[in-house]
């Protein structure tokens, strides 16, 4: 990768690679900053290797920081300074990190990227070893690194350059986090064929007006979304959006959704992607037509070049075209395995009876079409996508299970409507404590796409007749309100309303909107609620500020004073 990078940036130094605002970073500039950290983190005792924590908000900086830890010859192991710091900190130890760049406080063997700037030091010869360690979601209660070498990276470009035309052209956003392997397609998809990365903001990717602006003004072609967040663009005006290419991945795709946007973009390719962070990010690719999206195709097409795939049964045999069963994932793409999990690992990457190399096993459940297309069918485990996140239930289940005040405890995905209607509840029968002690802990311990919407206290879990727990009678037993003070305002009185609406359930004025299972894509639609009954909007940064009715109603009466 960094050789690539290198060729790219020497045939054209001056053309501007990373735009974050308005700060623009040339290839030159962009390598010879990293080349400038990779030699302070050497200094730092940094050796080809080695694993380097980097936990920095989403800015240029950050693409400095990540090339350079590739240029030391390391692989860099990305955190979200949003995550918890308990889950930070079990990171930074599964991984074994030798520094933590960071600007965060509470870390040991940390440092900030200003201390990496300085003269001298020798950096190694480029090498193809591990280039990065992304942490999924994991059965046993602790997220597992799932490590990944520079040559799955150069062949994810290489499988894809040609076929989507991608080249000095195009302007490419980078919307997900560093922490979410999506990134790694929108980070070095763009870098190592020549495009200009644009940075997106956290609060404009969760504001779609702001982002569609973003788009247009930035004069992006190349868009990578998951189907949850590319759902709130289409229901916005957007002739000037010069988007040539949407790459869809994190999570199962509703085919139909696209059809506004393909009725409006007649021009514009859309790729529906099926992928996995133990195969480098993705595995197939199928191009929607309006034909397809009418008909609400759940085909994810056909493997990449390089890649291949096997639809196998409960002893591994291959099945026929037509019948349901475990995708099994070969070639190019398939990681190194889970760092430090040898057993794990062994079970999952498998070597590959039918080819030269390692099977992954993905757990997750599909079939072949005669001609050799794949339909996605869903997990065949407890792990779930929620707006592009892979959740393993297990795992919040165990951390529940933890708290001495839960004797017992069950997880549900619970679904309304399209992506944005999926949440994730909890059902606990307690020995003291209650419901919000509880979630406030979990609170602490997860990232917040994984922290339940709801938590709900009961004597006893259902159970089946086999004894087993009765998931659909937990889906359905609704959560109690806690009775509070009513407001008498009429703003008060049409905003409970709307929550109300919007979120499916009996809003009280000092409920908190994240606590009942809100989340940005619900805050897009209340917006639009506000503005269809002429009352002033609310951003998202304003909603987590202020994350209740009664709160709410009084910034919005202090802005209007």
């Amino acid at each position: 990768m960094v050789e690539a990078f290198a060729r790219i940036a020497g045939r054209a130094p001056d053309r501007v690679a990373v735009t974050d605002g308005a700060e623009h970073l040339t290839y030159g500039e962009l390598d010879a900053r990293a080349a400038e950290f990779a030699r302070g983190l050497v200094r730092r005792g940094v050796v080809p290797g080695d694993r380097v924590g980097v936990c920095l908000d989403r800015t240029a900086e950050l693409v400095v920081v990540l090339l350079a830890v590739l240029k030391a010859g390391a692989a860099y192991v990305p955190v979200d300074p949003a995550y918890p710091a308990e889950r930070i900190a079990y990171t930074a130890r599964d991984a074994g990190v030798r520094v933590m760049v960071t600007r965060s406080a509470g870390f040991s063997d940390a440092v900030s990227p200003d201390e990496l700037v300085g003269e001298g030091g020798e950096l190694p010869v480029p090498g193809d070893g591990p280039a990065y360690v992304v942490y999924t979601s994991g059965s046993t209660g602790r997220p597992k690194g799932v490590v990944v070498p520079h040559r799955n990276v150069l062949a994810l470009v290489d499988a894809t350059r040609e076929e989507y035309g991608l080249g000095s052209r195009d302007v490419w956003t980078w919307f997900h986090s560093a922490a979410f392997d999506f990134s790694v397609w929108e980070i070095w998809g763009c870098l190592l064929t020549g495009g200009r990365l644009v940075v997106v903001p956290y609060f404009v990717s969760r504001e779609p007006d702001a982002f569609r602006d973003l788009l247009v003004s930035e004069k992006v072609s190349v868009l990578s979304q998951t189907p949850s967040a590319f759902g709130q663009l289409t229901g916005l005006e957007h002739a000037a959006v010069e988007v040539r290419l949407v790459v869809f991945g994190g999570e199962p795709l509703d085919a139909r959704g696209v059809l506004p946007w393909l009725d409006r973009h007649p021009a514009c390719r859309l790729v529906n992607m099926y992928g996995i962070t133990e195969t480098t990010v993705h595995v197939t690719e199928q191009t929607l037509t309006r034909g397809a999206a009418l008909a609400g195709t759940r085909s994810v097409g056909r493997a990449l070049p390089g890649w291949h795939l096997y639809v196998t049964g409960p002893d591994g045999e291959l099945l026929p075209p037509g019948v349901a069963g475990e995708i099994w994932v070969g070639g190019a793409g398939v990681a190194l395995g889970y760092l430090g999990q040898v057993e794990l690992t062994a079970r999952r990457f498998v070597p590959d009876p039918y080819a030269a190399g390692t099977l992954y096993r993905s757990g997750d459940l599909g079939r072949l079409r005669p001609d050799g297309r794949l339909d996605h069918l869903g997990r065949i485990d407890s792990q779930v996508k929620i707006r592009g996140f892979r959740i393993e239930l297990d795992e919040i289940r165990n951390v529940l299970l933890e708290d001495p005040a839960v004797r017992t405890a069950a997880v549900v995905v619970h679904r309304e409507g399209d992506a944005a209607g999926a949440r994730i509840d909890a059902y606990v029968v307690l020995d003291g404590g209650d419901a919000g002690g509880v979630r406030a802990r979990a609170a602490e311990l997860l990232p917040e796409h994984m922290v339940p919407a709801t938590v709900t206290v009961l004597d006893a879990l259902p159970l089946t007749a086999n004894g087993k727990l009765d998931a659909a009678r937990l889906a359905t037993a609704p959560p109690a309100p806690p009775r509070q003070q009513p407001l008498a305002d009429d703003l008060a009185a049409r905003l409970t309303r709307i929550w109300s609406d919007v979120l499916g359930t009996p809003v009280g004025p000092d409920d908190d909107f994240f606590e009942l299972g809100g989340n940005s894509l619900f805050a897009v639609r209340i917006t639009a609620a506000l503005r269809e009954q002429g009352l002033p909007s609310v951003r998202l940064r304003e909603l987590y500020r202020h994350p209740t009715v009664r709160e709410t109603v009084a910034s919005l009466e202090r802005a209007g004073a």
